[in-house]
């Protein structure tokens, strides 16, 4: 999610980005949904629940590349 760049983020484009099938990724969201990571919001869209927490996934990022 943090990849693409939006706080709100259908499905289908982080499947783009990570080579992966739609139905490899429901297993996934579903397991994020019910740990109360991300929500759904609209059609096939899902956010993060908590507030900044896509800032904070940008930077253990940047910190794994070093």
């Amino acid at each position: 999610m943090v990849k693409v760049g939006k706080t709100r983020v259908k499905g289908q484009e982080i499947g783009k980005i990570m080579n992966k099938s739609t139905n490899y990724l429901a297993v996934y969201r579903r397991k994020l949904v019910d740990d109360q990571v991300i929500k759904p919001d609209g059609y096939g869209y899902v956010i993060f629940l908590f507030p900044h927490f896509d800032k904070f996934i940008e930077q253990e990022m940047i910190l794994n590349e070093l």
